[in-house]
């Protein structure tokens, strides 16, 4: 048997063993990037429905607004309209005092 044999089986076998511990520890780390990446992954989708959610809910709100903005509005010019008329209208006992005075001289209980 060669002694150079020996030797170079040992090399071969120390090296084989490096081989597989590089292995090992690549493929645990594999593993853990990968392991992470899903967790990732759940994270990123969880944060695409709560964004879904919240776009829905602001729309909502959105819509809310324009309705709420609309009957104010509608409110205002319905109060316009009122006070228009208001200001158009003469006061009832102003005009209710003219008729009275108008009566009171036609029969003579005021001088006119």
């Amino acid at each position: 048997m060669d002694p150079n044999n020996n030797e170079q089986t040992e090399l071969l076998r120390s090296i084989w063993q490096q081989l597989v511990a590089t292995h090992k520890s690549l493929s645990t780390r594999i593993d853990t990037t990968n392991e992470r990446l899903e967790s990732l992954d759940r994270r990123v989708e969880s944060l695409d429905s709560r964004g879904e959610t919240t776009n829905q809910r602001l729309e909502e709100f959105a819509a809310q607004t324009n309705e709420n903005f609309a009957r104010v509005h509608r409110n205002f010019e319905k109060i316009q309209v009122r006070l228009d008329h208001l200001e158009t209208r003469v006061d009832p006992i102003a005009e209710l005092d003219a008729r009275l005075t108008r009566v009171e001289t036609h029969v003579g209980l005021r001088e006119g």
